[in-house]
C-alpha cells in the first residue's frame, strides 16, 4: 500500500543516520541495537519482502547504462530538483561524493576527499547548496552521445547535457557559472560565452595554448 511504502522508505532514511551493523538489528530484542521506532511501524519479514519485490526500472530491459535500474527514479528526482529551482546568478558546478562502502563498479575512491569511497555525482549547485541537476559517473557514459564527450571531455560534457535540461523558461538567463580546474577549459568558456552565461575557474596552465601568455607560475607566486 501507499502507506507501506512511505513507511518503508521512512526506515531507509532513519537507517542512513542511524547506523547499525545490519539492517535486521533494527527490530534485535537486545536495547543496544533494536530502535522501537522501526519494530512499530513494521515487521521484518515485511520489510525484507518488500527489499525484495521492489524495483525502480524493468530488469527485462537492462542496457549498457550501469544505473539503468535506479535511472527512472533518478529522472523524477531530477525533473523535481529542476521544477522547483529558483533561478538565481551564481550557479556552481562541481563533483560530489555518495558515500558507499559495497561493491559495484562505479564505485570511486578520492584521496584527500571528506567522503572517500562511494559514488561520484556530477553537480550543479546554487551558493546555497540547493542541487539543481545531477548525473552519476560512469566512465563512459552511454546516455551522452561520442562526440560531445570527446569534444568536451568526459567531466566537462555532463554539464552541457545537464544544461540542456533546464526549463525553457529557466534556461535562457545570464548565469554565472563557477568551476575548478578540473573542468576549465576554452571550449567550455567559450561554449558560455556563445550561450550569453559568463564562467569563471581556476585552469591548469598546460591546458592554455601556447600563444596566450600569462605570467609563470613561479613569479606568480613571488607576488
Amino acid at each position: 500500500t501507499e502507506d507501506e511504502i512511505k513507511c518503508f522508505i521512512g526506515i531507509l532514511i532513519l537507517s542512513g543516520y542511524n547506523v547499525l551493523p545490519g539492517r535486521r538489528f533494527y527490530w534485535d530484542t537486545f536495547p543496544d541495537m533494536q530502535n522501537t521506532m522501526v519494530r512499530e511501524s513494521m515487521r521484518r519479514d515485511r520489510f525484507e519482502e518488500i527489499c525484495r519485490v521492489l524495483h525502480c526500472a524493468d530488469n527485462s530491459t537492462i542496457n549498457e547504462d550501469k544505473y539503468y535500474n535506479l535511472r527512472p527514479l533518478k529522472n523524477i528526482l531530477k525533473n523535481r530538483f529542476l521544477k522547483h529551482f529558483v533561478p538565481e546568478q551564481a550557479l556552481n558546478y562541481d563533483e560530489s561524493m555518495v558515500k558507499y562502502f559495497g561493491r559495484h563498479s562505479c564505485k570511486q575512491f578520492i584521496r584527500g576527499k571528506p567522503i572517500r569511497f562511494g559514488f561520484k555525482a556530477w553537480c550543479i549547485n546554487t551558493s546555497a547548496g540547493y542541487l539543481v541537476n545531477f548525473d552519476f559517473y560512469q566512465g563512459n557514459n552511454p546516455n551522452i552521445k561520442p562526440d560531445i564527450q570527446s569534444y568536451f571531455g568526459k567531466c566537462t560534457a555532463p554539464f552541457y547535457e545537464m544544461l540542456k535540461e533546464f526549463p525553457n523558461d529557466k534556461l535562457n538567463l545570464q548565469y554565472m557559472f563557477f568551476f575548478d580546474n578540473l573542468f576549465t577549459n576554452q571550449i567550455l568558456l567559450r561554449f558560455l560565452s556563445v550561450n550569453g552565461y559568463n564562467g569563471t575557474g581556476t585552469i591548469r596552465a598546460n591546458r592554455l595554448p601556447k600563444t596566450i601568455k600569462l605570467t609563470e607560475k613561479k613569479k606568480m607566486e613571488k607576488k
